[in-house]
């Protein structure tokens, strides 16, 4: 089973290997790429703002310049740009790279209560709107009630002003 992005504890158990797209300018996305899970390959997500190289990440430019250098040279013979360029840095960065990413998103996440409310833990949102409810408290324990208490306490949050 996968778990959640800087949850998981191994980089085998994450939803997607995190990766960055090296580049020189500023990006207008955050994604850039997303390939499929193979056989035995994991799913591949590529994001342009996150990382160590780039105009944003903390590596100097020079860096960044000698990788696109690298990239941009074929080494070995094939039709595909991407199979024939050295990637050998880059793929090692992005071993380094995938957890930083990871734990950057957990903490943007926890800190987001809509993220938090589409998972199906619920976050902290869940837990205020169980308090307001009295959901777990001694002689209040009744599953068949809860959700009903659940949807009051969010109808009670609506008409806070």
């Amino acid at each position: 089973r996968r778990g959640l992005f800087g949850h998981s504890g191994t980089a085998e158990r994450e939803p997607a290997r995190l990766g960055q797209h090296v580049r020189l300018s500023f990006s207008a996305r955050d994604v850039v790429k997303f390939q499929d899970a193979g056989e035995k390959a994991p799913a591949r997500v590529t994001l342009a703002n996150l990382g160590l190289l780039g105009p944003e990440g903390p590596m100097p430019l020079h860096l960044t310049r000698w990788v696109l250098d690298r990239l941009s040279q074929r080494w070995f013979t094939g039709a595909d740009a991407e199979q024939t360029s050295d990637t050998t840095f880059v793929d090692f960065v992005n071993i380094l790279q995938h957890r930083m990413i990871a734990l950057y998103y957990r903490a943007w996440a926890d800190a987001h209560p809509a993220v938090q409310i589409e998972r199906s833990v619920g976050g902290r949102v869940r837990a205020m709107l169980e308090a307001m409810a009295g959901i777990g408290l001694p002689g209040t324990q009744d599953p068949e009630l809860d959700t009903v208490r659940l949807r009051q306490a969010g109808s009670l949050a609506n008409q806070v002003e």
